[in-house]
């Protein structure tokens, strides 16, 4: 069954779910002596993109998901996205992926993501891997929890293996959060304000954001300490033990927003950690190819990777508390 057309995307899309195929087939071959591996992807999409600058067809996370690490794949799928597409995205993958167990939960994932996790709870020994990629601040702190308590306890007490974490890769809506919290006083509502926090979790990210609106520090440098608190979060509030930050600029150096990886696996962060690299090699050329594609077709508002080449974890530092 071929998919209908799917939405438009910038060029940073394709960095990032190639990226994502990347480490999905390192799961899977990491994890392969186990019997089941399980798939969770919130903000599922269509199934499949359209490339805004060459009209390329090219495969969604979901697809991308379900061919990864062939025989040694994933075998429970469980997608996430809005109830009036939910039914069309499950039919699609069913069709065209008739093997694998799949599941498209429609509604809020940030409530149909608990109830999924319940159903698995026989699977909670089992290795699984969490995509969370929304448009903008959709994303609710709580989820975040849920799932990284989804797996406590899977071991015999007294084990002395490692409890694993499910791992997540998000997207962090850095430059979201800057345009959401207005500078002016009068343009900054409660629900704005609601929608920082639930994101965080914690109203943290309000010494950050005052010492912006006082001028003490550039937005440049609120966008780091926002993704900052997030990665301090993630390791001492829930325990991760490695927090990777890979951020997303458009063709003009503006930040977009970063994806954050969250792992307790030193398997996990290597494979990481190598893919970023890798990444960082090849999309100089990268760019310049969408900068030229831009220039012809009168558009500004692709996007590409940047991150520093040789990347290798460091910690996040300690947040501003608030005066």
């Amino acid at each position: 069954m071929t998919p209908p057309p799917g939405r438009s995307w910038g060029y940073w899309t394709r960095v990032k779910l190639q990226m994502l195929g990347e480490y999905l087939s390192g799961f899977a071959t990491a994890s392969k002596e186990q019997s089941e591996r399980v798939y969770l992807d919130a903000f599922a999409g269509e199934g499949s993109g359209l490339d805004r600058l060459t009209g390329e067809e090219f495969p969604g996370s979901a697809r991308i998901a379900l061919e990864a690490g062939e025989k040694a794949g994933f075998t429970r799928f469980r997608f996430f996205e809005l109830a009036n597409k939910a039914g069309e995205l499950e039919a699609q993958l069913r069709a065209d992926y008739p093997g694998p167990d799949i599941k498209v939960l429609g509604g809020d994932c940030n409530e149909t993501i608990p109830a999924a996790l319940a159903e698995l709870r026989a699977l909670k020994w089992a290795p699984t891997f969490a995509f969370l990629d929304p448009d903008g601040m959709q994303l609710a702190w709580e989820t975040i929890v849920a799932l990284a308590q989804h797996k406590r306890g899977y071991r015999a007490p007294g084990s002395l293996k490692p409890e694993y974490k499910v791992e997540l890769w998000m997207l962090f809506p850095t430059s979201g959060i800057v345009r959401t919290l207005a500078l002016e006083a009068e343009k900054l509502s409660p629900a704005d304000e609601a929608r920082a926090t639930r994101l965080f979790g914690t109203e943290l990210w309000r010494p950050i954001y005052n010492l912006r609106v006082a001028g003490e520090i550039p937005g440049a440098d609120a966008r780091e300490e926002y993704v900052n608190l997030m990665r301090w979060r993630l390791e001492r509030h829930l325990g991760y033990r490695f927090t990777h930050p890979f951020e997303l600029k458009n063709t003009r150096g503006a930040t977009l927003y970063h994806m954050i990886f969250a792992t307790d696996n030193d398997a996990g962060t290597r494979i990481m950690e190598s893919i970023y690299n890798a990444a960082a090699a090849r999309v100089p050329e990268m760019q310049k190819e969408a900068r030229d594609r831009t220039l012809g077709q009168l558009s500004l508002d692709i996007g590409v990777a940047a991150v520093a080449e040789g990347y290798r974890y460091e910690p996040p530092w300690e947040p501003r508390e608030p005066i």
